[in-house]
């Protein structure tokens, strides 16, 4: 039923090309090596004999940043490259020698072909520049004359990236500029070093290139082909929030890594105080950044400091007079100090301590590079917290600006300037700490009316089992969560359709807070028993159909529970599918 349906998508949606008689790339990639950040494959067998500075060499050895080891034995998975390191270290060629990372969420993967007599075929096909979701695509083929081929795609390196070959250990410097062909080499070691802007395209993408052996040096020459781009990387994405909306004694969402991409830049988001000690989530309604900072805690690297408030703060039932700001990014109520927190955002540490507001909770150093301020603002009446424009440890060029104000009125409000980073984990977020129970992570950027209290609610939720995407001619596993206990939660219905862009909320239905991502009728589905199982799994065979490369689809879940608003069912997030390898 999938398979038709995707045809049908792709009857109605896709317009038929013709192929291209010499496309730049060769699209059939062959074996996954699986590597992962700084990684080095096993030996590879070439199944011919390609000769290098003399040497015949039958295997290679692939790294995952960007360069082929010649031989069977394999080097350090260097991430920094230097023409020093290439003159000392064992022989190699290096297409694109930089710092990738084939195994951070959502990357393409590196692969090896030798199925062609006299080929052999190394690819990364979308491979994540490292701490970036920047895409790599460049190939490299041998062959058994002994010539190198090259291609590069729309690729997008981190700062420094080689370009070049090395016969090993006291090889001589020889400096190579490729950016007018042809280029005559009269050595076997070469190397041009190359500088791209952060987010810009590399010097020569989209060009290929030929390396033909002179013995010794080459003659590169540019090859004429039609452009075409290598399949996707199979990918799922988390998309808006399910329902009921999130209750409990916490309100956090964890960033970067293998979590969320940081999108609160922009936004802002105030707690409200509602019953005494309930909490009503709600977006936009905070005036503007504060920008009057002038009392400088001098914070430094991992420091903790203890500020009286200008005011009797009103929290659960009580007031606060004093609050602990850290360095850190987070400030605790209470006179007890919490530690800096170094050196990411913690969920378990926020739920057990002192209550907790993260603003964004990672490992920063003022030292480096801003500061962090607390004042009163006379305008609105509300203290001031603000971290501004403090550097990431050891990376200075990633700037962060967001404060936390505190009201008399007991209301608390997150203002996100300027947030993100290179690796993660960061925390966003409140808790009432004291051994408090874990309402789950929310989408704080789509939060709009959430409760925070004592009773724990957890929306449904879909998303892809670990370590499964949907590639073609694979099973791709999703799983359900927070289905509700019996006698509601008897089952769970996955269906999966075309998007409805920026979704549609469905509160006039009587499903209070929930939206529909995906357009019905479906077309396809998949119902299960749960009868109050807290989770499900949904085993979904993808056509082994290369047609469907780059295609994407949107999924959605619905289970039963009349607790949950007046229509009586709970309805999760979307979870978009790519189909890709």
């Amino acid at each position: 039923m999938l398979r038709k349906a995707v045809a049908t998508i792709l009857a109605l949606s896709v317009a038929a090309t013709v192929s291209a008689q010499s496309p730049c790339f060769d699209v059939a990639l062959g074996t996954n090596l699986a590597l992962t950040d700084d990684s080095n494959s096993p030996a590879q067998n070439l199944g011919f004999t390609f000769t290098y500075n003399g040497v015949a060499y039958t295997q290679i050895c692939v790294c995952s940043n960007g360069y082929i080891w010649l031989g069977g034995v394999a080097g350090a998975a260097d991430f920094s490259p230097t023409e020093a390191e290439l003159l000392a270290q064992a022989p190699r060629i290096c297409p694109m020698w930089s710092d990738f990372n084939p195994g951070s969420v959502g990357s393409g993967q590196v692969y090896f072909d030798n199925s062609i007599p006299g080929i052999a075929k190394i690819t990364w096909a979308g491979v994540h520049a490292y701490g970036t979701t920047r895409q790599n695509s460049f190939q490299v083929i041998l062959d058994a004359s002994n010539s190198v081929t090259v291609t590069y795609g729309a690729t997008q390196p981190l700062a420094t990236t080689i370009v070049g070959a090395s016969t090993g250990p006291g090889a001589i410097s020889n400096p190579v500029s490729f950016a007018t062909r042809p280029v005559v080499i009269t050595s076997d070691t070469f190397s041009e070093t190359i500088t791209t802007a952060a987010g810009a395209n590399f010097a020569y993408a989209n060009s290929k290139w030929l390396f033909s052996p002179t013995a010794p040096g080459y003659v590169v020459t540019d090859l004429s082909c039609t452009p075409n781009s290598l399949p996707v990387p199979a990918t799922s994405q988390v998309v808006g929030a399910g329902c009921p909306a999130p209750a409990g004694p916490s309100l956090y969402q964890l960033f970067g890594g293998t979590n969320s991409a940081p999108d609160l830049s922009g936004l802002n988001l105030t707690l409200l105080p509602s019953g005494g000690t309930d909490y009503i989530a709600v977006p936009n309604i905070s005036p503007a950044f504060y920008a009057g900072s002038t009392t400088n805690l001098l914070a430094g690297d991992d420091t903790t400091h203890l500020v009286t408030l200008p005011f009797p703060f009103p929290y659960n039932g009580g007031t606060e007079t004093q609050i602990y700001v850290s360095s850190n990014g987070f400030l605790t109520l209470g006179a007890t100090n919490p530690g800096s927190g170094c050196c990411s955002g913690n969920v378990a540490t926020m739920l057990a301590g002192s209550p907790r507001l993260s603003g964004w909770w990672e490992d920063l150093d003022a030292s480096a590079g801003g500061a962090v301020y607390a004042d009163l603002d006379v305008a609105t009446g509300e203290f001031v917290v603000t971290w501004n424009a403090v550097p990431e440890w050891n990376a200075t060029a990633n700037v962060l600006t967001f404060q936390i104000a505190l009201s008399p009125s007991g209301s608390m409000t997150w203002r996100w300037q300027t947030v993100g980073g290179t690796g993660g984990p960061y925390l966003a977020g409140y808790s009432r700490g004291g051994n408090s129970a874990d309402p789950g992570a929310a989408d704080l950027s789509a939060v709009n009316g959430a409760t925070i209290s004592n009773t724990v609610v957890r929306p449904l939720a879909i998303a892809a089992a670990a370590g499964s995407r949907p590639g073609v001619g694979t099973t791709f596993t999703v799983n359900a969560s927070n289905v509700q206990t019996l006698p509601n939660g008897v089952f769970c219905i996955l269906l999966i359709s075309t998007e409805i862009p920026g979704g549609l909320p469905l509160d006039v239905l009587g499903l209070t807070g929930c939206t529909a991502y995906v357009q019905l009728p479906e077309i396809a589905s998949f119902f299960n028993l749960t009868l109050g199982a807290a989770t499900t799994t949904f085993p979904v065979g993808i056509p082994a159909d290369n047609s469907i490369l780059g295609v994407s689809l949107m999924s959605q879940a619905v289970s039963d529970d009349l607790t949950a608003n007046a229509f009586g069912y709970r309805v999760s997030n979307g979870l978009r599918w790519t189909f890709g390898l």
